[in-house]
């Protein structure tokens, strides 16, 4: 594998936004959301949440920096094909281990209807968000490429974001009191990919130590506010989720903190390098993997949402571990890489910026 050519920062930040989705769904499959947040340990787990939460916003960030220069051309369109390929890939093993290991029962036409409506694999939801915006994504970068000056790119995503993001973290607060028009916050991928996008074209720097300074911050502020709001409760997401302006915030200093980051360890290069490429296998696998995992969690290890923080750990290395093996063995498998242009060869930079 040709690692020259590769960006070990784009890289690394790819390869923390997948062990962000598997960690973050480890609050999920467990007991976090009806535990009320009282105590260190679940402050410390809501902490770890929070932090977490960035992984969706990161992999849509980098599809803007990524994708930035593409062109509405043919040969553009027809590289979505390996996504589909994947896609429908695991949705068939996600069917077969549904069948044959948790006995579920339908008949072809409604496993085909799961299908189709992104069902079939539960966490097909970004891969039905991402085919959108790759098709629009050229021309978003026609729109972004005809702005005349930054101050008017500046004013685009900021426009974008008090349309997107603002509404999820005011709405709801000041007794309900406070509103934002919030009919276009589902539109927050846009606001993402500009921000990828001008973050591409601009190549902001920013000290490490600032950095470091301001994401703790932010993320301390996160977690003050979901447990001020919980009043010894259960979690109610007042901080916002993947739209929220404090995630928004959150997201592009992680992204400052790493993305120009140089890996000259060849062998710890090679393995971010490969988790990068195969971001999309990881995150699909995981949910066959998230299944298995936690279904033996909770027959021989869970005890109380506290007591599992402990177990986290091994518990995410283990899905991870189960859905990279799945994802080498897909590769090696069903190369599609290079399906699009009529060629079945093994890409070493791939650049799309899909989970």
């Amino acid at each position: 594998m040709n690692l020259s050519s590769r960006n070990t920062g784009i890289d690394l930040v790819k390869a923390f936004a997948i062990l962000f989705v598997l960690s973050v769904h480890f609050f999920l499959k467990t007991e976090y959301y009806s535990t009320p947040l009282e105590g260190k340990n679940m402050y410390i787990q809501t902490l770890l949440r929070m932090s977490f939460l960035i992984c969706v916003p990161l992999f849509i960030i980098l599809t803007g920096y990524l994708q930035s220069n593409k062109k509405p051309t043919v040969d553009y369109f027809k590289k979505l094909m390996p996504v589909l390929i994947v896609y429908l890939f695991y949705s068939l093993v996600a069917i077969l281990v549904r069948v044959y290991h948790f006995d579920e029962q339908k008949t072809v036409l409604e496993w085909l209807a799961e299908v189709t409506h992104f069902k079939a694999n539960s966490y097909s939801w970004y891969v039905n968000m991402y085919i959108g915006l790759f098709l629009i994504s050229p021309f978003l970068n026609i729109l972004y490429k005809g702005l005349n000056s930054k101050r008017q790119k500046q004013l685009l995503i900021l426009v974008l974001v008090v349309m997107t993001s603002l509404p999820d973290i005011l709405n709801g607060k000041a007794r309900g009191v406070l509103f934002v028009p919030d009919f276009w916050d589902q539109m927050y991928p846009l606001m993402y990919y500009f921000i990828g996008s001008y973050l591409k074209e601009y190549q902001f720097r920013i000290k490490k130590w600032i950095g470091t300074i301001l994401l703790a911050t932010v993320t301390l502020v996160e977690v003050w506010i979901e447990v001020h709001y919980a009043m010894g409760g259960k979690f109610r997401g007042m901080a916002g989720y993947y739209n929220s302006t404090l995630i928004v915030v959150h997201s592009v200093i992680f992204f400052l903190l790493f993305y120009d980051v140089h890996i000259k360890t060849r062998i710890l290069s090679k393995f971010i390098t490969f988790v990068s490429m195969l971001s999309l296998d990881i995150y699909l696998a995981s949910n066959i993997s998230d299944k298995i995992v936690y279904q033996y969690v909770f027959e021989n290890i869970y005890v109380n949402q506290q007591q599992i923080l402990f177990k986290a750990v091994p518990i995410v290395l283990s899905t991870f571990t189960i859905a990279f093996i799945m994802a080498l063995l897909r590769y090696h498998i069903l190369p599609t890489e290079r399906l699009s242009t009529g060629k079945i060869k093994k890409k070493n930079n791939m650049k799309l910026g899909y989970t």
